[in-house]
């Protein structure tokens, strides 16, 4: 009984795992900015924390329970209601901690990146080193019982448990909790799960008592790792980690273009490299069972290959539709990954939780360096196609470790080398159809610009981000239209989002001093290509037009600055991965704060169905007291006006009166009458209380409750009559 309990145990620990590094990764972008340093910092934390909880207990786990005196699982329990104390704590903290770095935090973008990193590394990390002491402590047990001659397990057992549960946290979290609980509440409920498994551990698992039995040595090792050394599994383990977490960073490049940016795209990808682990961990542990050698000489040369599939599966050289190809290309790399990590940690360890703590700690410091290698360093340098091949050559550089004992041996070897090289020289990615100096790669993203004239597109990762409109033009000249006069001040303006640079020229019209907030590096260096003068404005001299790298909320929260007009233009579509942080009320609450008194801010809204629509009005018209809503010169989206002062129902004529010539010219650039596109937007002007009740009654869009990014259940499983 007493490790099928412990299974079920793994299983639920591996569910709350995976929900907690959702919650916590967006609780942090919330608090400290959508940033890809952010993410980056979230996720090193969760891994170096694993690792040394793993490292800690397996070396130091055993003598802890002697010197207390403890039996069976307690110091497994005790973890597992540690980490229910960070689902309790964790928003709170992150919380306290945004909030003492506005206070006394730099408004220097670098400086405050790294104090934001040292403040929630500092928050995180002890609830994932708890995470990490789980399995020697759990292993600690099975050793005792494999000791005293009772059926025991080994590492495979509980890996693959917690990836199965891994996978049930994938589901659930992003299918039901969050949309129906929200983030706090979800991760309220994964701490009463910890605390379950705490107490089906000390009450249900049997007791083994500690003594002379901890001292035993581990059972036989699995046989046929392939005449690998010690050192040789280590570094094995090392790569697996590695290269894995790397090529998860050109997964999330090179598959938006064919299944975009919904949060559910993303938990499809992690589902898809769960259930493939789970299947190939299956599959080693029912080859242990049988008794039949594992000749990992034979799979790991696979490894390689597999790891290039992804790229073939997203070439546009094929037609597939976007689940397919994720099907294709991640289902064989991962189910081989789930075949080959626990069969080295088993080789190398059995159920010595201290050989353990070193094995798996080791893959876990991989999975810490590999993203970090590969999204700042191989994935700029070399963009997507060739970053994956470098992450690929030192599992196929790893081949001369193992001892091939017959020529035959050697085929798997030489025909993963042949089909690794057919992959990469095959495939052709989307931003590979376009010339080199049209495509930028950089830390955070790969960013296209294509086509010519007012044909021209931008896209990030695939995804078309905007193109040359009037609407984009009028999110400032409308806007700014409405401000009360300023003889012998200009303007001062803040566009979040550059995309092509559109608002931020058109803003620039008025004479205004313009500051615009980006979070892609690479968007603002295409200027040039969608306006010859882009550079040039850039660099003027008159006033002042500058860019800022940043998160555009995080810069709102940062800087000391006051604007007369705040422009926000979030990325589409409307249901984007973590797009609400630009829709909330909380978000609005920092653009307020940064708002002179008479001043104004443009929302726009590209689309949504009717309770979106309703969720973001609902959140504006809760954050300032005077709001008006317009359809765009395109008859689509929305453009909403929102002060702390009345905006006055101004005519065409005296918008028009109150703009400079510059920016009128600007205006009407693409055709039209000076005032026509005033008039467009002036007769389609709607009630913003009606958009909000449209629905019914509909919540505000807020940091906790992301309506517009969770929308499975109300749209397609729990549908209204």
């Amino acid at each position: 009984m007493g490790p099928r309990v412990l299974f079920l145990c793994f299983l639920l620990s591996g569910f709350t795992g995976l929900l907690y590094q959702t919650v916590w990764i967006r609780l942090s972008l919330a608090s400290f900015g959508v940033n890809s340093s952010v993410v980056a910092t979230v996720l090193a934390v969760f891994m170096l924390g694993l690792a040394l909880g793993t490292v800690l207990a397996g070396r130091y786990g055993e003598t802890v329970e002697r010197r207390l005196g403890w039996r069976g699982l307690q110091l497994y329990a005790l973890a597992e209601l540690l980490i229910g104390l960070g689902g309790m704590s964790v928003p709170s903290l992150l919380e306290a901690a945004r909030t003492r770095l506005l206070a006394v935090g730099p408004a220097d973008g670098a400086l405050y990146t790294l104090a934001s990193a040292v403040l929630f590394s500092s928050v995180l990390l002890p609830f994932c080193t708890a995470m990490g002491l789980t399995f020697p402590t759990a292993l600690s047990y099975l050793k005792r019982r494999a000791a005293s001659g009772q059926e025991s397990e080994t590492f495979s057992y509980l890996y693959l448990a917690n990836v199965a549960g891994a996978l049930a946290g994938v589901l659930l979290t992003s299918v039901v909790l969050i949309e129906e609980l929200g983030f706090l509440t979800t991760s309220f409920v994964a701490a009463g799960v910890n605390a379950l498994i705490a107490t089906l551990a000390v009450t249900l698992v049997p007791s083994v008592g500690p003594g002379g039995a901890a001292e035993a040595e581990p059972g036989p090792l699995p046989a046929g790792d392939g005449g690998l050394t010690s050192r040789a599994r280590l570094t094995a383990l090392f790569l697996t980690g590695f290269c894995t977490m790397g090529v998860e960073v050109v997964w999330t490049r090179i598959y938006p273009f064919f299944v975009s940016t919904f949060v559910y795209s993303f938990a499809g990808i992690l589902a898809t490299y769960l259930v493939a682990t789970a299947f190939g961990s299956s599959l080693y542990r029912m080859r242990l069972r049988s008794g039949r050698t594992v000749r990992l000489e034979s799979w790991w040369p696979w490894l390689g290959a597999a790891a290039l599939l992804p790229l073939f599966s997203a070439s546009i050289r094929y037609s597939l539709w976007g689940p397919w190809r994720i099907l294709l290309g991640l289902t064989p790399f991962c189910a081989l990954l789930g075949f080959v990590t626990p069969s080295i940690v088993d080789a190398e360890a059995g159920n010595d939780p201290r050989r353990i703590g070193r094995a798996y700690g080791l893959n876990l410091v991989g999975g810490v360096l590999g993203p970090l290698a590969a999204g700042f360093l191989l994935v700029p340098a070399f963009g997507p196609r060739t970053a994956t091949l470098v992450l690929a050559l030192p599992l196929f550089l790893f081949l001369p470790s193992f001892r091939f004992r017959t020529r035959a041996s050697l085929l798997p070897a030489v025909a993963a080398l042949a089909g690794g090289a057919a992959l990469w020289s095959s495939t052709r990615l989307f931003e590979e159809q376009f010339p080199r100096e049209q495509v930028r790669n950089d830390h955070a993203a790969t960013v296209v610009a294509a086509g010519s004239g007012r044909e021209a597109q931008l896209f990030v990762n695939g995804v078309g981000m905007t193109g040359l409109t009037p609407i984009t033009k009028m999110m400032a000249h409308f806007p700014a239209a409405h401000l009360p006069p300023r003889p012998g001040r200009p303007l001062d303006g803040l566009v979040i989002c550059f995309g092509m640079g559109t608002s931020l020229r058109s803003l620039a019209a008025w004479g205004a001093n313009v500051t615009s907030v980006e979070l892609i590096p690479s968007v603002p260096k295409l200027f040039g290509y969608f306006y010859p003068d882009g550079p040039d404005l850039l660099r003027s001299r008159d006033r002042t037009v500058r860019v800022e790298i940043d998160d555009g909320r995080r810069y709102l929260d940062r800087t000391r600055e006051t604007f007369d007009l705040i422009l926000v233009d979030p990325p589409p579509p409307v249901e984007a991965a973590a797009s609400s942080l630009l829709y909330s009320k909380e978000f609005y609450r920092s653009a307020i704060a940064r708002l002179r008194p008479e001043g104004i801010l443009q929302a726009w809204l590209p689309g949504g169905d009717g309770e979106t629509v309703a969720a973001v009005t609902e959140a504006i018209l809760e954050s300032f007291a005077h709001v008006r809503a317009f359809r765009s010169v395109g008859g689509w989206g929305i453009h909403y006006l929102a002060s702390r002062r009345p905006i006055p129902p101004l005519t065409a004529e005296e918008l028009r009166d109150r703009m400079p010539e510059a920016a009128v010219r600007d205006m009407t650039e693409w055709g039209g009458g000076s005032r026509q596109p005033l008039r467009l937007m002036l007769a389609r002007e709607l009630d913003p209380r009606s958009l909000a009740t449209a629905a019914g009654e509909t919540a505000p869009i807020t940091d906790d409750r992301p309506l517009n990014e969770f929308f499975l259940v109300r749209r397609y499983l729990a549908r209204r009559p």
